[in-house]
């Protein structure tokens, strides 16, 4: 079965402590572990966007899962495409928590989460969304 890299982005209902991420995290990793799915979630006032990468089957499994958790809603996907390797292998769940600061280091992406974005520019620009992604690939915030 082929490996797959899937990203998508959300609104989380309500904007989330850092308690309710990390328990969030903590139960992602358990389960992504479980079943070989690595990625990055990214996360920034109540907005997500998240990579996951695994066989296609168990990706699908768990995009399905993702879309019908009652903590967030207008979960879009963005891309999905075969992958040789993963990117985010060192991690079953990367995370990072991005503050405006963080955005205005990365050029080119300080609107890229913006509350009042519309969802249409995540499907127009999903090269955006790989690159924003792979800026934080090598630090996790908790």
């Amino acid at each position: 079965m082929p490996l797959v890299s899937l990203v998508y982005v959300s609104r989380a209902i309500v904007p989330m402590s850092d308690e309710e991420l990390k328990q969030l995290l903590k139960e992602s990793r358990e389960n992504n572990d479980s079943v070989g799915i690595t990625g990055m979630l990214l996360y920034r006032d109540g907005f997500f966007i998240q990579a996951l990468e695994g066989e296609q089957h168990d990706v699908d499994a768990l995009y399905d899962k993702i879309k019908s958790d009652p903590r967030h809603t207008n979960v879009l996907k963005v891309y999905e495409y075969e992958i040789d390797h993963t990117d985010f292998g060192a991690w079953s769940m990367g995370f990072n928590k991005i503050s405006a600061e963080d955005m205005d280091t990365i050029p080119g992406f300080s609107d890229f989460l913006n509350s009042k974005q519309d969802p249409e520019t995540y499907f127009s620009t999903p090269s955006r969304a790989v690159k924003l992604l792979a800026a934080f690939k090598e630090r996790t915030y908790f």
